[in-house]
């Protein structure tokens, strides 16, 4: 049902709005380059309020329910039909997120929680790279966990993986067995869900981590292409649209993430943006991506109190806070593709 008589935007006209709005598209500098970084301006950034709210388009309550009722469903079909073709497996979360580069000589294993974790494009090349990192694996999506289950890398010893709706469902268990885990990962999941299920759905990944956690994130950003390129009937309210396939999306910025994060009580590490032009040459079309990427933290909790009478007060208090990082560069970030 999302499809309506409005055309999506081309590729060519969203790259003259970049222009118009006075920015370069450099990726196109030098023949060798396929990827570089994008440069936002205030005037770039109206033009893009501008496009979007051209689109005053609405979709029925009938179908606005039944994309969520149907959310499970509709990612299973996505699996069914793409099986473990469609993403690219993610080679660079370890340079990212440097705490998952767990070394064996450290002398410990660590536990990552995985939300949304699909067909294990993630989690399968972290058990390469970081042999002392065990995973708890979710995705609502019954056919993105038996693909899971069948890639030859899977190996039930270190990954325990599992069907499960963090909207409705309580975590596995394996999620809190020694006292919780070191890390978790959303990873293109939370735009998936609802915006009124996404504040829940974190407080509930927060509940599984440790004193001193982690929560490792990167999704989608507010003006990313794929978001310009919606045409009418596609929008199920601001900055949430649902796709051909009938999956959805959300596009984020980064201070609903730190509020999403503020209310399960995580600290922000790292918030910011990544900003990148892609280039086919080939078809000579140029792509625009916004991503947000972020690292949040469960405060340490409070040393054990020395006088017993002072119990109450220990017990209600937290640990050291983590110093805020806003601003990330892309080489720091690293090429992110799907």
């Amino acid at each position: 049902m999302s499809s309506s008589g409005a055309k999506n935007p081309t590729n060519a006209e969203l790259r003259a709005l970049v222009e118009k709005a006075g920015v370069p598209v450099s990726v196109l500098a030098t023949p060798e380059q396929v990827v570089c970084d994008d440069e936002w301006t205030p005037e770039r950034e109206r033009l893009a309020q501008e496009h979007l709210r051209r689109d005053t388009s609405s979709i029925p309550e009938f179908w606005q329910r039944k994309y969520e009722t149907e959310a499970a469903r509709n990612w299973d079909k996505f699996y069914k039909r793409n099986s473990t073709n469609f993403y690219k497996d993610r080679h660079y979360l370890h340079l990212v997120f440097p705490d998952l580069d767990v070394k064996p000589e450290e002398g410990v294993t660590k536990t990552l929680l995985e939300v949304g974790s699909g067909v294990g494009n993630a989690a399968l090349p972290l058990l390469e790279i970081t042999p002392a990192l065990k995973i708890v694996a979710i995705d609502f999506a019954d056919t993105a966990i038996a693909l899971l289950k069948q890639q030859p890398l899977y190996d039930a010893a270190r990954v325990a993986a599992s069907v499960c709706d963090i909207t409705r469902d309580p975590l596995p268990a394996e999620a809190f067995a020694d006292g919780g885990v070191d890390f978790a990962l959303l990873l293109f999941c939370l735009s998936a869900l609802h915006p009124e299920k996404m504040r829940a759905a974190v407080r509930k990944v927060a509940a599984s981590l440790k004193p001193g956690g982690k929560l490792f994130f990167r999704d989608y950003g507010r003006y990313d292409q794929a978001q310009l390129r919606f045409g009418a009937g596609h929008k199920l309210q601001d900055n949430f649209y649902v796709r051909g396939d009938n999956t959805r999306a959300y596009y984020f910025t980064t201070e609903e993430l730190r509020e999403i994060m503020a209310g399960a009580g995580l600290a922000c590490v790292e918030n910011a943006y990544i900003r990148r032009q892609y280039v086919n040459r080939q078809q000579n079309v140029v792509r625009f991506r916004v991503w947000v990427h972020g690292i949040f933290q469960k405060p340490a909790a409070a040393p054990a109190p020395v006088v017993a009478s002072e119990a109450a007060l220990a017990d209600a208090s937290v640990g050291s806070s983590v110093d805020d990082a806003t601003t990330l560069t892309a080489s720091a970030a690293g090429a992110l593709e799907l």
